[in-house]
């Protein structure tokens, strides 16, 4: 068994990483890889020698002391603690924990190929020496939607013996314990993007991609792999970065993206990407179901979630244009009849050398629309007829929001939530912000069967980063 993470989630080049691990093995190595198009091992170490510890509680920092739900003691992960060199190019790196005997014989064999790992497997983010100058874009990772579903083990926590995991979906099994657990869970342990167990791993498992959603590998990985191989240049950060440094880690960029579920959301994180458009910034969000749920930090690494932000006095739709209220959710035990986009306005610069005309349906072979998705407000009965539909505006939708594709998921079957349609689009307050409203676009968009949806990345990548 080797567990572990690393406890800066995201160092600068020329700083120092901690890793934290804990293994019945007696020595270990850690072998560090870039993954861009592909896994590419930059360093590795020597043989290390090998701590077990027990796991911690969710809401623990699995790096100091600890007491369990029984009052026994628990003993941190050991710390090994490496230098990141300057020259380290801003990605995401990969850790790969290689378990040894005491001949130093490698006891284990790790998948070296992939990112993906229940175990064994650690994710950080380099983010660029400050005395580069900075790529047009910045790419932001999702690491606390990443944690709001890590399970670490992916053992159910029982509240009869209290043993075993929760996150942020199963803590209704914490109303049975006598005494409250402390709320949310914390960024220090094993998880965040691979080396764990998300929780929907068996609940809702998809039917096309047999990576586990809320890990790095079944979004970001594709997104970031067809991004880098056309040659766009980015610099990586992670939502954490976000939620501590705000507009002075958005200000040197043109274009802020995110891909795949980007759910959880702080107000600070919020503060610093409003005004980043606002000063004449863009944002491509290539996702759905994205600031979904408003967070909140009760210490430096530690996070629970308080209530949906169109509930709380500020929709979403401010920052992103749609919400997934208007949207839906692929049904999770027999997906329904697939959901492209119909074209709108296809005059738009959005669309330019897609060949693509009103009406057009584009991704509805390859179940585009989904597992959720967002979209906005709109009268349905110009939809039924054929009509270009536009925002009413009643769930607080930007006023400039304009509609180019609908995905329609009542057609579908019972998924769709509230207006149940998605809707890519755009805005302007200051700079431009642009919608996929949907989870799967990298999905599609990497398997190379829609040239349009390629087209119109490119499009949005291209404007929005000059």
């Amino acid at each position: 068994m080797i567990r572990g993470y690393a406890e800066q989630p995201s160092p600068r080049a020329g700083e120092t990483l901690t890793l934290r691990v804990a293994t019945d093995a007696p020595r270990f190595r850690a072998e560090f890889y870039r993954y861009g198009t592909e896994m590419v091992q930059v360093t590795g170490s020597g043989w290390l020698p090998g701590r077990n510890a027990p796991p911690h509680l969710p809401f623990q920092d699995w790096g100091v002391h600890g007491v369990d739900l029984h009052g026994e003691a628990l003993a941190p992960l050991a710390a090994y603690v490496f230098d990141i060199p300057r020259h380290w190019r801003s990605g995401v790196y990969i850790v790969v924990l290689v378990e040894g005997d005491d001949e130093g014989n490698d006891r284990t064999a790790p998948d070296r190929h992939t990112p993906d790992a229940r175990a064994g497997k650690a994710l950080f983010v380099v983010r660029p020496d400050p005395r580069q100058a900075p790529a047009p874009i910045l790419y932001k990772l999702p690491v606390l939607t990443y944690h709001a579903y890590n399970m670490v083990d992916g053992v159910e926590f029982d509240p009869v013996t209290r043993r075993g995991a929760w996150c942020l979906y199963n803590t209704d099994r914490l109303a049975a314990l006598p005494e409250p657990a402390p709320p949310g869970v914390g960024l220090h342990r094993p998880g965040g993007g691979t080396g764990a167990v998300p929780y929907d791993i068996r609940t809702n498992p998809d039917p096309f991609d047999p990576t586990p959603r809320q890990t790095f590998v079944h979004w970001d990985a594709r997104f970031i792999a067809w991004m880098e191989s056309a040659g766009y240049r980015a610099d990586y950060c992670t939502d954490v970065d976000l939620h501590r440094d705000g507009r002075t880690l958005l200000d040197p960029y043109r274009l802020l993206v995110s891909v795949g579920h980007d759910e959880y959301w702080s107000d600070a994180m919020r503060d610093a990407a409003e005004g980043f458009v606002a000063a004449g910034g863009n944002a491509a969000f290539f996702s759905g179901n994205t600031a979904w749920w408003r967070v909140v930090f009760h210490d430096p690494v530690t996070f629970s979630r308080v209530g949906f932000w169109h509930e709380l006095g500020r929709p979403e739709n401010a920052m992103i244009g749609v919400s997934f209220r208007n949207g839906g959710e692929r049904d999770r035990t027999d997906f329904p009849v697939p959901v492209g986009y119909r074209v709108q306005h296809a005059g738009h610069w959005v669309y330019a050398g897609t060949g693509l005309r009103d009406g057009d349906i584009f991704g509805q072979d390859r179940y585009l629309i989904g597992y959720e998705c967002d979209g906005v407000d709109f009268d349905r009965a110009d939809l039924a007829a054929g009509r270009a539909v536009t925002p009413t505006g009643a769930d607080g939708a930007p006023a400039d929001f304009e509609i180019l594709a609908v995905g329609d998921t009542r057609l579908s079957g019972t998924w769709g939530f509230g207006n149940g349609g998605a809707t890519m689009g755009l805005f302007s307050a200051g700079g431009t912000v642009f919608t996929a409203s949907t989870t799967d676009w990298a999905r599609v968009l990497t398997d190379g069967s829609t040239p349009a949806l390629a087209r119109i990345t490119r499009n949005v990548l291209d404007r929005l980063s000059l």
